[in-house]
């Protein structure tokens, strides 16, 4: 593989062992630096994005996991409210009875 100098230079200035501004020609060592070093940068970076783009999965699927678990405790209270208030015994703990789940259903459209 023989790199440009521009390739060279720019992987230099990148991991911040050459000025930018300084333009001068390549050197040789610097070209063996190039060709040893930049294989394993490369793949170490596409590493890094890999685990970046791994964890943003799953802050969003925590985050959807979290909303639909608002969105459940949420009618949850609704559905005790609504059967206490249309003559259906709900306590404020526990399993809501099936008949009250399936009347709020009806009344609501909203399944538990």
């Amino acid at each position: 593989m023989n790199p440009t100098d521009d390739e060279v230079r720019a992987f230099m200035v990148e991991i911040g062992l050459r000025d930018p501004e300084n333009a001068s020609e390549v050197t040789p060592p610097e070209v063996r630096y190039f060709q040893n070093y930049k294989p394993a940068y490369d793949a170490r970076k596409a590493s890094e994005r890999a685990a970046r783009e791994r964890m943003d999965e799953q802050w969003r699927r925590a985050d959807e996991s979290r909303q639909r678990a608002e969105h459940y405790a949420r009618h949850m209270k609704l559905c005790r409210e609504w059967g206490n208030a249309n003559g259906f015994a709900v306590g404020t703990r526990g399993a809501i009875p099936k008949a009250v789940r399936e009347a709020y259903k009806e009344a609501t459209g909203v399944e538990l």
